[in-house]
């Protein structure tokens, strides 16, 4: 069970716990998944409860069992994206949002922000698993360790460019407000 804390802040949580628990066991809990699910996707959620259990042809429990094994035992990044993306279905943003909580010095979040932030990627999120899209993701994570300041860690550099596009939204409103 999950400290309710959690759910309040999953970000703090997400990137402590459940990726210090899945390097060391291989395993993450249903709870702990669908956290991040509604973390990076919460009008999405539910629908991706019934097609995982539907892909694992069985529970949410079981698919979760069986994405972590795949996860876990699958040989380098590449291919983890792309069992997230082929045989789970997820799109690009989620897949890497999963990926960065479980892997965060080796995956960055594909977000609408950071895209409009870097001016570039705003169309990769709608590709099918490939090996372009594989290099494109590659090359977008490039450019956001590129945009942000020197030092920041991958995370840090998602959530600084984050940061930069939703301040820059939140500026041009109050000036046009005024």
């Amino acid at each position: 069970m999950l400290d309710p804390l959690a759910y309040y802040s999953p970000e703090t949580y997400l990137f402590a716990t459940i990726a210090e628990g899945f390097s060391k066991t291989g395993q993450i809990s249903p709870e702990a998944l669908y956290l991040i699910i509604d973390w990076k996707a919460p009008r999405a959620r539910t629908k991706h409860l019934s097609r995982l259990a539907r892909i694992a042809g069985g529970t949410f429990t079981l698919a979760t069992q069986r994405i972590a094994a795949d996860l876990y035992s699958a040989v380098g990044s590449e291919q983890r994206l792309g069992v997230l993306m082929t045989k789970w279905g997820f799109r690009l943003p989620t897949a890497s949002a999963l990926l960065s909580v479980l892997y965060p010095d080796m995956f960055t979040v594909y977000d609408v922000r950071v895209c409009r932030m870097l001016g570039d990627f705003d169309k990769l999120g709608d590709k099918n698993w490939s090996a372009e899209t594989w290099r494109e993701y590659q090359r977008f994570k490039v450019e956001v360790q590129a945009a942000a300041p020197c030092g920041f860690t991958l995370r840090n550099c998602d959530r600084w460019l984050w940061g930069k596009d939703k301040q820059k939204t939140l500026i041009a409103e109050l000036t046009s407000a005024d």
